[in-house]
């Protein structure tokens, strides 16, 4: 009988069918997460239609959340690291829900606005502690491939908001009015995006905190028990029949819980500013940043930039002048053709999720994010001589779905490069750098692309370079 490392005990118990719900259930956050998040970018034209907005206001729009997300994340990385990833993960989906349903009754842009700006601020539990939670339950072997898988949820998230602004399109008049509300099909879209976080909170109501959480609080019997409990679950026997009586791990810091608040949180985010962490930290941020920066800038705003381009056999930015120039600058009505382009955009990206689970089985991650890289920048350069909509729309789909697919493999190369009670507060800290990486992307369209429409494509295009470079540096794991 023996006491076992965690890691040793997760090893010998597997991946069964506990893990697999935990899978579903945090596939379920992953498309609640996409659909509040990168949701409203898709059916960003029809909103503006209704509120007659201007590009500097639909970037307000597109950046609302991420700007909600990124004064929370650290925050909620120190509560995850406090309270567990289960516990935030509940609050969070539960209040942001409340919120996005606020949002979708509002009757002005301001007002809409605020409370999208709410669901941002809220929904930053969730953001992450997905990915942290089935990590915690894996072997280390196996998490980048589970996480992976996870975050197919993702890609079917990009497709089922496009898929029903599709089928709701017919229904583009007003279906109901109260005083200056109007019911219309883009807040029904909304309302159902909603319907992934009901089902998601009802299933990790009845999932188990982690056992490595519940360690790195001293919580030694619960740690057992959980262990105990999957194991019973998937083998069909327990730990004791294993000759395990107890579980650890080393490493543990000491505790903090009679430091004062903003003591404790700069006690635990000193630590990944200096050695051994440091430079794994950077280098996982920067590179995160950049899929952030070209992924989710680009899809933020692809409905807008397919509802700008012409039929004309011209470069992208000339298309985008010649719209311009040569129409009303009314958007409306919109091209529901383009929700077709919004599922092709989604199916990209579940496929590229797919290549990637595939070449893990015999390629490693870094080498994978390299080739990643190198053909998304190929595309995006060459958006500066492409002519016609076919070539232009697959080589932009590709420039986005390429580096947004690969968000996950960044994403457990960080859990695995930092040790448990760190993680929480190391990978909310590094997707709030990500998402503050949108915000400039966003800005930078929303202001920038008519004018200086080549220079704005060819900044992300650099920016894909330069992630190309710190691939190079990643641990070989």
């Amino acid at each position: 009988m023996v006491v076992a490392d965690v890691d040793e005990v997760l090893d010998e118990i597997g991946f069964g069918w506990m893990q697999a719900l935990m899978v579903f259930t945090c596939s379920l956050t992953c498309v609640f997460l996409n659909d509040e998040i990168m949701g409203v970018g898709l059916v960003a034209v029809d909103i503006a239609c209704e509120f007659s907005l201007s590009n500097k206001q639909l970037s307000l729009l597109s950046i609302a959340a991420f700007v909600g997300l990124i004064l929370t994340s650290h925050y909620s990385g120190y509560l995850t690291d406090k309270i567990g990833r289960r516990k935030i993960m509940l609050y969070s989906m539960v209040l942001a829900m409340v919120s996005s349903i606020i949002s979708i009754l509002m009757p002005s842009f301001y007002y809409f606005l605020f409370w999208r700006f709410m669901t941002g601020l809220l929904i930053s539990g969730v953001s992450v502690n997905n990915i942290t939670y089935i990590s915690e339950f894996t072997k280390v072997k196996l998490q980048s491939v589970v996480v992976n898988i996870m975050c197919f949820a993702f890609a079917f998230g990009a497709i089922y908001v496009p898929v029903v602004a599709h089928f709701l399109s017919p229904l583009n008049r007003i279906l109901f009015s109260w005083g200056n509300f109007h019911l219309r099909a883009w807040r029904l879209n909304m309302l159902l995006n909603s319907t992934p976080g009901f089902l998601a909170i009802i299933l990790m109501w009845m999932l188990p905190e982690t056992a490595k959480f519940l360690i790195s609080v001293g919580k030694m019997d619960r740690a057992y028990e959980t262990l105990n409990r999957l194991c019973l679950k998937n083998r069909g026997k327990d730990l004791a029949s294993l000759g395990i009586t107890g579980v650890f791990q080393a490493d543990l810091p000491e505790s903090t819980d009679k430091r004062k608040f903003c003591e404790s949180l700069w006690y635990d985010t000193v630590p990944l500013l200096k050695p051994p962490y440091l430079k794994n930290f950077l280098i996982c941020t920067v590179i995160l940043s950049g899929y952030f920066f070209v992924g989710n800038g680009i899809t933020l705003w692809f409905m807008k930039l397919r509802q700008n381009m012409s039929d004309s056999n011209m470069i992208i930015c000339d298309m985008i002048k010649y719209t311009k120039t040569s129409h009303s600058t009314s958007i409306c009505p919109h091209k529901t053709s383009n929700f077709i382009d919004g599922i092709v955009l989604g199916c990209a990206f579940l496929g590229c999720c797919i290549l990637i689970s595939l070449l893990l089985i015999c390629v490693r991650n870094s080498y994978i994010q390299f080739s990643y890289t190198i053909i998304a920048t190929i595309c995006g350069f060459s958006l500066n001589f492409l002519k016609l909509q076919v070539p232009i729309l697959i080589v932009m789909v590709l420039f986005s779905s390429l580096l947004a697919s690969s968000i996950p493999l960044i994403s457990s190369v960080l859990c695995a490069v930092v040790p448990t009670h760190l993680r929480g507060m190391a990978i909310n800290m590094s997707y709030m750098f990500a998402r503050l990486s949108v915000v400039i992307a966003s800005a930078l369209i929303g202001n920038w692309m008519v004018p200086y429409c080549l220079v704005t494509f060819n900044i992300f295009v650099v920016f894909a370079l330069v992630v190309t470079f710190f691939t190079f540096l990643l641990p070989k794991i």
